[in-house]
């Protein structure tokens, strides 16, 4: 489903809820053969992950303990500009939005839109 042009396509999911974390590790190695799927709690992890891991994607929550993702989004684009951060949180007020992109983040996707419009905007921006 997706033509990236670096194999193996890896993707950073941030996500503290070990459940929705569970089903986007699913959701994603099925949507993203061959892909390599990443995991991380916390901003703090996903940055070394970053660093150590090169992901293509994040997919990054707000609300995570410790540094949020809006405030993790903004240092991984000063650290690794090539990266592309979609957001993705159940906190889907403008005011985020805004602070979102504001941050970098080149996408935001509603937690209660994952079915119908997550994959398809990973999709895009592999392409």
């Amino acid at each position: 489903m997706c033509a990236y042009s670096i194999d193996p396509l890896t993707i950073l999911i941030v996500e503290d809820h070990p459940a929705t974390q569970a089903a986007m590790l699913g959701l994603l190695g099925a949507s993203f053969a061959g892909a390599r799927v990443l995991a991380a709690g916390c901003a703090e992890d996903a940055l070394a992950l970053c660093a150590t891991q090169a992901p293509h994607l994040v997919i990054m929550d707000i609300a995570l303990p410790g540094m949020n993702g809006i405030e993790a989004t903004r240092e991984i684009q000063a650290r690794h500009p090539g990266t592309r951060v979609v957001m993705h949180s159940s906190n889907d007020m403008p005011i985020y939005r805004e602070e979102s992109l504001a941050a970098g983040a080149v996408a935001f996707v509603s937690k209660s839109a994952t079915a119908s419009e997550l994959i398809p905007t990973l999709a895009s921006l592999c392409a």
